[in-house]
């Protein structure tokens, strides 16, 4: 239940291990978070060649829906128009929870169309993440600063950017198309932007966007894990063993002796050490949020995404847990480990590996920005998930989610700046943009059956209502589709963007109608 808080999710020692662990997966996108001052050297660092310039709008409301409040903050966008011809598309990516570099850089697919479209290029960055603070250092510093951290004031943003971009910023654009692209929570405002605004954005690629993963959306609290559970199954791992590992993880932890191996065969950094046998549980969190965050990223070719990793990781972390559960406890548990060493030093430049971020930081960077994501989470971005164990999942049982619960996890993090249980709105998402969308149209969800976030997907299986089309890649990891052409993609996710890019051209072929009449 813990994990609820999530995505995105990461980072710093001053997050609570249950929001630290959600915030892992909470992303949904997970691209490398990068702190402000780390950005120019993320800059030098780019790892695909593309290029941009970083540019502000000066002038973005602090409220959008209020006409008593009149401040203004900057927002930050990086901005590309080398394929960009006169009165061409505009694809927009809709920012999410972190720096706006890291999705700029790891989404491809964007840059890799826009030549054939003559489209200009846009990354938004969301408030509250990366360099965009509203309220500068004061902008995580209490509740009425953080109140203006919502999906529905982002979207307004990029609403009024897009305007101001069209009209005064890009050339012969003001009937431009634009094509809004986003993934995972990201993926969900490119949906819900075509959705509130469609006199604004013409159509919107939607990758592994958790549009139903809320309360009352029918989505069951352990699908996550079982999706998980799935993919590791599927790429040889056997289930038995891999809970042989975890119940031995809690009979060593009773030891001396045994606490001492656990921390040799995990290699933990001293901070992190077993010490007791309540510490065995931080242990087993941080490695069921590995297993996770590995299914996340499991693509066909070597990525360093959310850490450097061989292509198809789950497989490599497989082969040594492909057999029966032996007799031995620490042969179980050695097993493991190697999984965990996979995922956490690939390189071999690892000597440590922190295994409770309450106590020392770990060695790559994970998604989001601290705050901000725990903070949606809290608020409106209320998604439960939680782990049944078998024979649903292999991960310890932590069902059944629950408002209280989670609710005790915000309060630790933010009642010290003014947070209290009435802030929380867990059906505000499903009110506010609904569990389906019979009136929207020109929207692609994607979806891998590898990505455990597409238990939250608009559909399941690869249909059609009306414009709205669901794609699913039976090889697909998280929005393995939006990243970039790469010599080593499967056949499948090469004819998913083929169709992808003939969705766009449509939706561009209808805008021009539709400006041609004004």
């Amino acid at each position: 239940m813990k994990e609820a808080i999530f995505l995105l999710i990461f980072f710093s020692s001053a997050l609570t291990f249950s929001f630290a662990s959600t915030i892992i997966r909470g992303d949904p996108v997970a691209f490398s978070t990068f702190l402000p001052e780390k950005l120019e050297l993320y800059q030098s660092q780019k790892e695909n060649g593309y290029n941009w310039t970083e540019e502000w709008f000066e002038q973005m409301p602090i409220d959008h829906f209020s006409f008593t409040d009149a401040r203004r903050f900057r927002l930050r966008y990086l901005i590309n128009l080398d394929s960009y011809k006169p009165g061409g598309p505009i694809f927009f990516y809709t920012g999410n929870e972190g720096s706006i570099e890291g999705f700029a850089e790891n989404t491809g697919f964007m840059w890799d169309i826009a030549p054939k479209f003559g489209a200009a290029v846009i990354f938004a960055e969301h408030r509250f993440y990366g360099k965009t603070q509203p309220f500068g250092n004061d902008s995580y510093k209490e509740v009425k600063n953080l109140g203006y951290l919502s999906s529905e004031q982002a979207l307004a943003d990029f609403v009024e950017l897009i305007v101001w971009l069209k009209n005064d910023r890009i050339k012969n654009a003001t009937k431009s198309a634009v094509i809004a692209f986003g993934g995972s929570y990201g993926g969900n405002l490119a949906a819900w932007i075509r959705t509130k605004y469609p006199h604004i954005v013409d159509g919107a690629i939607a990758g592994s966007a958790p549009v139903f993963w809320f309360q009352n959306a029918n989505i069951t609290q352990d699908i996550f894990a079982k999706i998980v559970t799935r993919t590791f199954k599927t790429s040889g791992c056997n289930a038995k063993t891999i809970v042989a590992a975890f119940n031995a993880i809690d009979e060593l932890s009773k030891s001396d002796q045994g606490r001492n191996y656990l921390n040799q065969v995990f290699v933990l950094d001293k901070k992190s050490q077993i010490e007791k046998i309540e510490d065995a549980k931080f242990l087993k969190d941080f490695i069921s949020e590995t297993m996770k965050s590995m299914a996340m990223i499991d693509y066909p070719y070597p990525a360093n995404f959310l850490t450097p990793l061989p292509g198809w990781p789950v497989k490599e972390a497989c082969r040594p847990l492909n057999r029966n559960p032996s007799k031995s406890q620490r042969k179980n548990v050695w097993l493991l480990s190697h999984m965990v060493s996979l995922y956490y030093n690939y390189t071999g430049t690892t000597k440590t590996i922190c295994a409770n971020p309450e106590k020392c930081e770990g060695p790559y960077a994970q998604l989001g920005d601290p705050l901000g994501w725990p903070w949606q989470s809290c608020t409106e971005m209320v998604m439960p998930q939680c782990d049944s164990g078998l024979p649903n999942d292999f991960f310890p049982k932590t069902c059944p989610f629950t408002i209280e619960e989670f609710l005790n996890d915000c309060g630790k993090q933010f009642n010290s700046r003014g947070y209290h249980p009435g802030l929380i709105r867990p059906n505000w998402i499903i009110h506010n943009y609904g569990d389906h969308f019979p009136s929207a149209s020109n929207i692609v969800f994607s979806n891998g059956k590898l990505d455990p976030w597409s238990g939250g997907g608009w559909k399941d299986s690869n249909t059609r209502e009306g414009s709205l089309v669901s794609i699913i890649l039976e090889q697909g990891a998280h929005h393995y589709d939006l990243r970039g052409a790469h010599k080593d993609d499967t056949d499948e996710v090469k004819k998913v963007r083929e169709q992808e890019a003939n969705e766009i051209k449509n939706w561009i072929k209808q805008a021009k109608e539709k400006y041609s009449k004004l």
